[in-house]
């Protein structure tokens, strides 16, 4: 009796609290699983062209997590979603049998208060297609597990995705990833202004200000490593504001940051784009690092690395450009000024080949480009992929870095100008690089660069003459001892000054 007594009150539970979320209403919105793209006040970005608008989709298991009514809902409430209690089956208005699995699409409902639905920690990893997070909604894998993400992401403004871990956009469909830009918009003025985020001091310790826009508790990293890995062929379109904290692995497929849309990852990590794999920026995107990495010469990580067999570009010969697309790179000490040691400090001096040591000092690279970067303008306009720096002054001494006053003390004085190292077999067309300094461009000699099609230069690089930015290591190598592609370069006095 007791038994059917509790078995009565947890259905009649949940059957109210289903009546106090609406599921009628909640699965009328338009969402990850229900896109709705014929409705322009949800989906004022389409051009019609986007890859993940053919896609049809068999319908799945929807789950609907299971908040309280108004009336109980309270702030900081905290639901454990590997629970299947958690859930609701859209369906039947029943509680779930089986938390979400890759073949089940989810819905974290908008809130009127901030609520947190979490993994209780551990090692577990996860499974989803679709996933909707809602307003208010901070979805949190906290422990060392993975995501893995079979279909479309929307998270709305407010809501956030925190996978401590990896987050893992895999499957053999076009799929959008979407997080709405934050609704008082300064951001997204920033991204449309292209404004330059300025270095800023602490005032009570007088280092660097650890505060960046792009990274504020508004706009939180969605994860801390990412990695892509869809069938060839098959794309994750970004739209709108997506950043992570460390590493991001480009391993298969086609990762697309949309138009006016920005991917920004940070941390002393690399943007790595592995053989096969493709990335495509379009009008008025941009992807880059979020600080400026300043690690050592020859070590440390670079913003990006382009693997031998990779791409990326500007438009695609069926989205061609209109407008600038913009991969950003940070800069580092190639003005050669002198940073001094910490007395502690047990980091390893690089040694050069000539035998010297530097340490913070002149030769390191912002990318090392094996692949191609190739611009699609559509005919008759001038729009390219532009190479330039990434325009957030923070870094260096920042968060993964040093924050003493000894480097603190010569980050401001360091124009912010990029340096790119590109292979001789790489394909470079319809290319504007900016932000260089002289000898920015390093590549095994200047017939490399002649080789290249439709090139500019900016009026932010420090010459607009090829010989003049192009420093052909071929040359200066030649004798070295151990001498290779990637030797740091010693500085010389025309590379290092305005």
């Amino acid at each position: 009796m007791k038994t059917t007594l509790f078995l009565a009150s947890a259905v009649l539970g949940c059957v109210l609290q289903a009546r106090a979320l609406d599921l009628k209403a909640i699965t009328a919105q338009p969402s990850a699983d229900n896109p709705q793209f014929s409705n322009k006040e949800a989906w004022p970005m389409l051009a019609g062209d986007e890859y993940f608008l053919k896609e049809e989709w068999p319908k799945a298991r929807l789950l609907i997590l299971a908040l309280p009514g108004e009336g109980e809902l309270k702030e900081g409430l905290k639901l454990d979603f590997t629970n299947p209690a958690s859930w609701i089956d859209a369906a039947t208005g029943q509680p779930a049998d089986a938390i979400p699995d890759m073949e089940t699409d989810v819905i974290l409902p908008d809130a009127r208060l901030p609520y947190r639905v979490f993994d209780k920690g551990g090692e577990r990893s996860y499974a989803c297609r679709h996933m909707v997070i809602g307003r208010n909604c901070s979805f949190r894998i906290e422990g060392g597990g993975a995501l893995s993400v079979f279909g479309n992401v929307w998270i709305r403004p407010t809501g956030q995705m925190w996978v401590y871990r990896t987050l893992r956009l895999v499957g053999n469909r076009a799929t959008f990833f979407r997080q709405d830009w934050p609704e008082d918009g300064r951001l997204k003025k920033l991204h449309d202004m292209r404004a330059i985020v300025p270095y800023t001091v602490d005032d009570k310790t007088g280092r660097e200000s650890r505060t960046n826009p792009w990274n504020d508790l508004s706009t939180p990293y969605m994860c801390h490593f990412m990695e892509h890995d869809k069938a060839a062929g098959k794309s994750t379109e970004v739209l709108g504001y997506v950043s992570n904290a460390d590493e991001v692995g480009v391993k298969s497929g086609i990762f697309i940051v949309g138009r006016d849309s920005r991917f920004l990852t940070s941390g002393p990590s690399s943007m790595v784009v592995a053989k096969g794999a493709t990335v495509v920026l379009l009008d008025g995107a941009h992807c880059s690092h979020g600080q400026n990495q300043f690690v050592s010469d020859a070590g440390g990580n670079m913003d990006w690395q382009v693997s031998d067999g990779a791409e990326v570009t500007g438009g695609t010969p069926d989205r061609p450009l209109r407008r600038h697309a913009y991969l950003g790179l940070g800069y580092s000490n190639w003005m050669n000024l002198p940073v001094p040691r910490l007395p502690d400090d047990k980091t390893e001096i690089p040694v050069l080949p000539s035998g010297a040591k530097r340490y913070y000092g002149y030769g390191g690279y912002n990318a090392m480009i094996r692949g191609h970067l190739i611009g699609y303008p559509a005919p008759g306009s001038n729009a390219r992929l532009v190479v330039c720096w990434q325009r957030i002054v923070a870094g260096g001494a920042g968060a993964w870095g040093r924050s003493d006053e000894g480097l603190v003390g010569v980050f401001p004085k360091i124009l912010p100008k990029i340096t790119i190292w590109i292979s001789g077999t790489s394909r470079i067309e319809n290319v504007r690089f900016d932000d260089l300094h002289r000898g920015g461009i390093v590549a095994p000699s200047i017939d490399t660069f002649r080789k290249w099609k439709n090139i500019t230069f900016g009026d932010a690089c420090l010459s607009k003459d090829p010989n003049e930015l192009v420093r052909g290591y071929e040359a200066e190598i030649a004798g070295m001892k151990n001498a290779g592609p990637m030797s740091v370069l010693e500085p010389k006095e025309k590379y290092t000054t305005k």
